[in-house]
């Protein structure tokens, strides 16, 4: 809906009564068909307006005044400029509130779009919406968005700006600054300093906005359905200014590679759109940056995984700081629900496999049953509470790096027990859990079991003073079969060719074996996942560009 408009200027240069004045209403009824006003002159006093605010109650013009000069922003949703003058705008409200000035922004939305977009901007000045038929933008002639009026202490108009213009906008700032005595926080020099603004809906004609409040009442999630921007399950519509809070500065065109199995580019904008569907926070976004880049290294081998009918996902482990610093849980149910940020950074790399590699059940993805993994599988490991080393640590990174760790594997299976006395008994118990999985036959097994200790299990080994790597090699030594045990369906060539008394180990080595340390602190339930097998797929690690 967004409408291209003149560049950002000063508003309402005639006075009030004159005839240039008079030939701009003329003219605004002319081309709009509504019933607008000039925009109120220099030194006059504003347009009055009491509006709803997203901290309760309603909010006017005294009210904004009250404490001295205020700047009152005008903008809408729809509109890119809008966004990007918030998002820069955003830094030097606190510097502004500290001096006296008040900085607020009256949206063309209803009260919850304007509360989502601030938080998407970081916008925390004062927050106000206006239902259409925009009243007071009308009052205050506007005709373009965004549009930024300097408010005196007495509510008279003491400077305006449209659309985006950093010098415009860093000379309003200053004179609000000079009249308090306070020195002005500078506004971003970085490009582009200037942009144009888009049509206020104050301009539309009934039947223009009748179309507006049509497509408003549409059913979003609905649309995103058509459009097969799902995997299944509702998501997030990703605007133009959520992608662009998500991508925060970084370049739109930066390509990661190419995704299997269709092989779509994923460029950082593609990969930002479906973090957005995902409902990633932005602050995410480095993790699912990582992941995805993992996850495109040839040693994944995630076209194989992709098109497989193997139930294999990809499971995303993340270790170090930012773990903590964005709320990746590693606590109670961490395999399961309730965890946002798990959630969504697990579903935005699979929705990057689905929607720009093309790998959608049934289609591309060949996947006989598939698992829950598959929306989205995400875990931390609890650093803090674990008796070994983080596993990006053992994998050769620092402590304090951040890591991602990709790894292709089936669905949880659950390890019970609650009676195991001695580590080496847990250690066989938890082993021949995981002779289970692929198929119980397959010795050995050719690659990756995954196992998610809890803090109970966890603490029974840190006891006995048991290193992560001694774990592996008892799991490993305690799971053997004799060959002539295995000759029945699925098996390996190694078990066929063996002597049938000869013993056949569960996996090749104990370092097939990855532990993971995570859970909640009741209860004695431990979890396997199987592996991903036939197509060589490695576990990969890649840094996290994340700092404090």
């Amino acid at each position: 809906m967004s409408r291209s408009c003149s560049r950002a200027g000063t508003l309402g240069a005639a006075a009030a009564g004159s005839l240039e004045a008079r030939w701009t209403f003329a003219e605004r009824r002319r081309r709009y068909g509504v019933a607008t006003v000039a925009a109120p002159a220099p030194s006059t006093r504003a347009p009055s307006f009491a509006l709803p605010s997203t901290t309760g109650g309603s909010v006017g013009l005294d009210d904004l005044v009250s404490g001295g000069p205020a700047l009152l922003v005008f903008a809408s949703e729809e509109c890119p400029t809008c966004a990007l003058a918030l998002r820069r705008l955003a830094p030097i409200v606190a510097p502004l509130h500290d001096a006296g000035v008040r900085l607020a922004v009256v949206f063309e939305d209803p009260l919850d779009v304007a509360a989502r977009v601030a938080r998407d901007t970081r916008f925390k000045g004062t927050v106000l919406a206006e239902p259409a038929p925009y009243d007071t933008s009308r009052a205050y002639g506007l005709d373009t968005l965004p549009a930024t009026f300097l408010l005196d202490r007495d509510g008279a108009v003491a400077g305006t700006a449209v659309g985006w213009d950093a010098a415009a906008l860093s000379g309003l700032v200053g004179e609000a600054c000079a009249a308090v005595g306070a020195r002005p926080p500078e506004i971003t020099g970085e490009p582009p300093r200037t942009k144009p603004g888009c049509a206020a809906k104050s301009t539309y004609d009934e039947e223009m906005l009748a179309l507006i409040e049509s497509a408003g009442a549409a059913d979003e999630m609905e649309d995103m359905f058509e459009r097969g921007w799902s995997d299944g399950l509702p998501v997030v519509p990703p605007t133009r200014s959520r992608v662009d809070a998500m991508l925060a500065g970084r370049d739109p065109r930066r390509s990661l590679g190419d995704v299997p199995p269709g092989m779509g580019e994923a460029t950082l904008e593609r990969v930002a759109a479906c973090a957005v569907l995902a409902g990633c926070r932005p602050e995410y976004f480095p993790v699912v940056v990582a992941a995805v880049e993992a996850a495109l290294e040839e040693a994944f081998n995630l076209n194989g995984q992709a098109v497989t009918t193997q139930p294999a996902g990809q499971l995303v482990i993340v270790g170090g700081p930012v773990a903590e610093a964005i709320g990746v849980h590693s606590g109670m149910g961490v395999l399961g629900p309730g965890w946002r940020a798990n959630l969504t950074i697990g579903r935005a790399l699979r929705l990057v496999v689905t929607l720009t590699g093309g790998g959608a059940p049934g289609r591309l993805d060949r996947s006989t049953l598939g698992h829950p993994g598959k929306l989205g599988f995400c875990i931390a490991e609890d650093e803090a509470g674990s008796p070994w080393e983080p596993l990006h640590v053992e994998r050769g990174f620092a402590r304090d790096d951040s890591v991602v760790t990709v790894v292709g594997c089936d669905a949880p299976l659950s390890i019970s027990d609650h009676r195991a006395t001695t580590p080496e008994e847990l250690a066989h118990v938890l082993g021949w859990a995981g002779a289970a999985t692929w198929s119980p036959n397959w010795w050995p097994l050719g690659g990756t079991s995954v196992y998610v200790i809890c803090p109970e299990h966890q603490a029974m080994f840190g006891a006995a003073g048991w290193s992560r790597q001694r774990l592996r090699e008892a799991m490993f030594d305690a799971v053997r079969k004799p060959a002539r045990d295995l000759r029945l369906g699925e098996t390996t060539p190694q078990v066929h060719a063996a002597d049938p008394d000869s013993l056949i180990t569960k996996w090749d080595s104990p370092d097939d074996i990855v532990l993971l340390a995570a859970g909640g602190e009741a209860g004695r339930y431990s979890a396997v996942l199987g592996p991903c097998l036939g197509m060589n797929s490695q576990m990969v690690s890649r840094e996290v560009a994340w700092s404090t």
